[in-house]
């Protein structure tokens, strides 16, 4: 590398949609406070979207997580694609290399260790749970839940902070989420929802990707859905991807009211303008969930197996105002607890949540930020 060429700084995080939202939080710190580094991030394919035109951003990697899970990651062509990405990686010969996952099993360890150590970086910063060993330096993980990912991503750019001589150590750093709105998807949007009653509503039914248990029943949606348009009207849009599309009909005919079923006609970008453009986002700890707290969107998240603690809503990288409901026959997540991912198999879902009181909870939080008047 040319001495005229500022130093690399490699940040990775191989999650889904979710995931690389929460860590737009420590990109914002890194871009702070890392004057004089270029910024490179490791993402997985299902977020390239979000930092597709970040000028914070050199360059952003990206690898589909789904070709190293479990056994596929032995599979001849998955070694030979892991290979030619940590060979790429090293010829950028990065300062840094920052690892926002936690190191929860022996395999995601020996994946991290192998970036972490295969890229070259003499700085390689991580979570401390025991299996830390190849890192230089680290921060103390509290568990899942201890603070929210996105507060322990930002942390880990103070620890590299304080690694590159940036500030003392312990030294307060802020990031704040935030995603790209792309213009064409605006106008998009606009045209789209000209003439729309407000409140605008986005219902996220899902089917829980990877964890179905995440998905809430449809007639609980349905129930919601009648509740909240009987008391305040408005429009109702159901949203989500492809896969979701048939489910979205479903609970479109399922319901008495009218909803326009969006799922699958939106990508990442117009998404991202359709949350913007709402009054709030109604559906499990999901993608759109977390593109809507860092738009600001107020947000009713429904909890069961996962963690809110970890995932939802969070004001320490976030201000979007959020309700986060769990049934009272599933207090407690059953994934992602202290330091174990938990069993998906076995894990519990939404539970008895009564479908009176999250449209309570919807119209609480649009009168709260004033998007409906109080009665």
């Amino acid at each position: 590398m040319s001495e005229a060429q500022p130093p690399r700084v490699l940040l990775v995080k191989l999650g889904d949609l979710g995931d690389t939202v929460l860590l737009t939080a420590a990109v914002d710190a890194a871009s702070r406070v890392l004057s004089g580094y270029d910024l490179d991030l490791l993402i997985g394919a299902a977020g390239t979207s979000v930092f597709a035109h970040d000028p914070r951003l050199r360059r952003v990697w990206s690898f589909d997580r789904r070709r190293i899970m479990g056994r596929r990651a032995f599979a001849p062509r998955s070694l030979i694609l892991w290979g030619r990405l940590l060979w790429s990686l090293r010829r950028e010969r990065y300062s840094a290399v920052v690892l926002a996952h936690h190191l929860t099993t022996v395999l995601g360890t020996l994946k991290l260790a192998s970036i972490a150590l295969g890229c070259g970086a003499p700085v390689r910063v991580g979570l401390e749970n025991g299996r830390s060993g190849f890192l230089t330096h680290a921060e103390n993980d509290g568990g899942f839940g201890r603070r929210s990912e996105g507060a322990y991503w930002v942390r880990l750019v103070g620890v590299l902070a304080w690694a590159l001589h940036y500030g003392p150590s312990g030294a307060p750093i802020h990031g704040r989420l935030s995603v790209y709105k792309d213009p064409a998807a605006v106008r998009r949007v606009q045209a789209l929802l000209h003439g729309a009653a407000r409140p605008i509503v986005a219902v996220h039914h899902g089917l829980g990707g990877w964890i179905p248990s995440r998905a809430w029943r449809p007639e609980g949606y349905s129930r919601v859905m009648e509740t909240v348009h009987a008391r305040v009207g408005g429009t109702l849009l159901l949203i989500g991807g492809p896969e979701e599309r048939q489910a979205a009909e479903h609970l479109a005919a399922l319901t008495s009211v009218s909803a326009a079923v969006l799922a699958g006609e939106t990508d990442v970008p117009v998404l991202t303008a359709l949350l913007d453009a709402c009054d709030l986002y109604l559906g499990p700890d999901s993608g759109p969930m977390h593109l809507a707290e860092a738009l600001d969107t107020p947000v009713v998240s429904l909890w069961g197996p996962t963690n809110e603690r970890a995932w939802g809503p969070c004001p320490e990288v976030g201000s979007s105002p959020a309700i986060c409901l769990r049934a009272p026959d599933r207090p407690h997540p059953t994934l992602y607890t202290k330091h174990a991912m938990g069993d998906v198999r076995r894990a519990s879902d939404l539970g008895s949540l009564d479908p009176a009181l999250v449209a309570d909870a919807v119209i609480e939080l649009l009168e709260r930020t004033g998007s409906v008047s109080k009665r």
